[in-house]
């Protein structure tokens, strides 16, 4: 790919707005992780409830970052679908 775009022969233009769409999609779910975690821990500390509030919201944060995940890789894919069945 890399030799083709050197030489001139890559016709594809690069969609900067999807590659920054896919790129948001894979910090989704670390990030909804980590705020589980984060919310979980300060009030575990809060309570005194260590470890029930963590788990809780490590479990609430997984589930949470998954379903984002999935809603947006079928928005991509639909947009995808929409795009292709307006080319032809």
């Amino acid at each position: 790919m890399i030799s083709e775009l050197m030489a001139g022969k890559w016709t594809e233009k690069i969609d900067f707005r999807k590659v920054a769409e896919l790129s948001s999609l894979v910090l989704m779910l670390p990030s909804s992780i980590a705020v589980g975690l984060f919310l979980g821990y300060m009030l575990d500390k809060l309570f005194g409830t260590h470890p029930w509030l963590l788990l809780v919201f490590l479990l609430l944060g997984t589930v949470s970052g998954f379903y984002s995940l999935i809603r947006g890789l079928n928005k991509f894919k639909d947009e995808d679908e929409e795009r292709k069945n307006k080319d032809t």
